[in-house]
C-alpha cells in the first residue's frame, strides 16, 4: 500500500480569497490544472476544482462571485504520510475530487481521486505480470 506522499501533485496554485471565479478559472486553464488551493492571510483556507466551477456555471448566471462562496473548506486536509486508504475513505466522505496534502502543517500538493485510481492499475498491472 503506497502512502500519499508518493502520488501528490506537487506544489499546487494558490489564490488568495477575494479571487473571483472567473479569474481561478482563468489560471486553471492557462495553467491546464484541475483545482487551485485558497488561502486567506497565508493560511489555507480551501480549496476549489473544476467540479465546483461547473456546478456553479449550472447553478448561477453570476459569475462574478470570489472563490470563496463556492471552495471546500480546510476540512478537505490530508497528511502526506497518510495511506490512500485514508484519502479513499475521505473521498467517500467528502464526495470531493481533490484533497490538499500537508506536511507539518504546510501545503505540499494536491490528491486527486483520479490519481488513486491510476495507481491501483498500475499496482494491478505490475501484480499481474
Amino acid at each position: 500500500m503506497s502512502k500519499i506522499s508518493h502520488i501528490l501533485l506537487p506544489n499546487p496554485e494558490v489564490v488568495p480569497t477575494g479571487t473571483t471565479l472567473v479569474e481561478a478559472s482563468k489560471l486553471m486553464k492557462k495553467n491546464k490544472i484541475t483545482s487551485v488551493l485558497i488561502s486567506k492571510n497565508g493560511r489555507l483556507a480551501g480549496i476549489i476544482s473544476v467540479e465546483d466551477v461547473m456546478q456553479c456555471v449550472a447553478e448561477r448566471t453570476n459569475l462574478d462571485i470570489s472563490v470563496e462562496e463556492i471552495m471546500h473548506s480546510p476540512e478537505l486536509i490530508i497528511d502526506s504520510e497518510k495511506w490512500l486508504m485514508d484519502a479513499i475513505a475521505m473521498f467517500g466522505r467528502c464526495k470531493a475530487s481533490h484533497i490538499t496534502v500537508v506536511e507539518n502543517g504546510e501545503k505540499v500538493g494536491i490528491i486527486r481521486a483520479e490519481d488513486i485510481l491510476h495507481t491501483y492499475r498500475f499496482m494491478k498491472m505490475e501484480v499481474e505480470k
